[in-house]
């Protein structure tokens, strides 16, 4: 056992007899179900919509190396449509920092929520997204484990969109209390991949891992946790990466899509009125005819 992680296990026992409430270290690597959403959420940082109250909560964030409750306390959902997956992180911090900016800036050295997904579950050609809770992001992508180094394909474009909202203030020594964080990722982006990745169908299962980083004040230096404990010194660990699957529509929801009309299914409809329909009848009926059978003109009017 490193010292490293010796000390960390010291001072949960540490914690654990001075009379603290202590949970079992999560040893599994956890399992989510992430709902479709029947409308897809505004990306405002507010986890007010409706598709998030459908979206269950993560398990509480742990420390990786141990997987023992980590710091800062943080939970995530996930849910999807056509278009896009979408992930919501909300995160108790009382010192918020980050102030980098620029193209891909390196967020995880301050305060980011994080991403990695591994669409087919191989541990290679996967993804990694960022979001800060200035609104920077970063996004790249790997061939493998942490290759190409030192910081992946960089050129890949996710197109993610994200937002936050803040509670407190960003980059001062006031008391703070967190924020929470919504982002749409493109299921056009996974295209990336060798083999190229697409949307996934209903029951399909993916490896994703949800990280949070946090820079504490003065010389106190950064705390992290995540969904799934890695058991190392590293995120990058796609085999302890959490397993999501994408739960079908509700049964309600897929009969209103089926009956909903396409334009290969639209018919012209006509609401005919029955009594200007008899109406018609009798003109018709007391209408003069010619010889050969056809209506003749009233008079004056040839």
């Amino acid at each position: 056992m490193s010292r490293w992680v010796m000390l960390a296990v010291l001072s949960g026992g540490i914690l654990c007899s001075a009379g603290c409430t202590c949970a079992e270290p999560r040893t599994d690597i956890p399992s989510y179900s992430a709902p479709r959403a029947s409308r897809a959420p505004v990306i405002d940082g507010r986890l007010d919509d409706p598709a998030w109250q459908d979206a269950p909560w993560t398990e509480p964030f742990v420390q990786t190396m141990t997987g023992a409750p980590g710091q800062p306390r943080t939970r995530a959902r996930l849910t999807w449509d056509a278009e896009f997956l979408y992930a919501a992180f909300e995160v108790e911090d009382d010192y918020l920092r980050a102030d980098l900016s620029g193209q891909d800036p390196h967020l995880w050295t301050q305060d980011t929520v994080e991403l990695m997904i591994d669409p087919d579950g191989d541990g290679l050609n996967y993804f990694e997204l960022q979001l800060a809770p200035s609104g920077e992001t970063f996004d790249t992508r790997y061939d493998s484990r942490r290759v190409p180094q030192p910081f992946g394909h960089l050129r890949w474009e996710s197109g993610i969109e994200g937002a936050i909202a803040l509670r407190g203030t960003l980059n001062d020594d006031a008391a703070d209390e967190g924020y929470t964080a919504e982002v749409a990722i493109p299921w056009a982006a996974f295209a990336a991949g060798d083999p190229p990745a697409t949307r996934p169908e209903p029951n399909a299962n993916w490896r994703v891992a949800l990280y949070v980083m946090d820079t504490r004040p003065g010389n106190g230096g950064q705390r992290s946790a995540g969904w799934s404990p890695t058991y190392a010194r590293d995120f990058h660990v796609p085999d302890r990466f959490g397993r999501v699957s994408f739960a079908p529509p509700p049964a309600a929801q897929e009969e209103a899509q089926a009956a909903a009309p396409t334009p290969g299914n639209l018919r012209p409809t006509v609401q005919l009125n029955p009594q200007a329909v008899q109406a018609l009848r009798e003109h018709l009926a007391n209408t003069p005819r010619d010889p050969r059978g056809r209506p003749m003109a009233p008079q004056g009017m040839q």
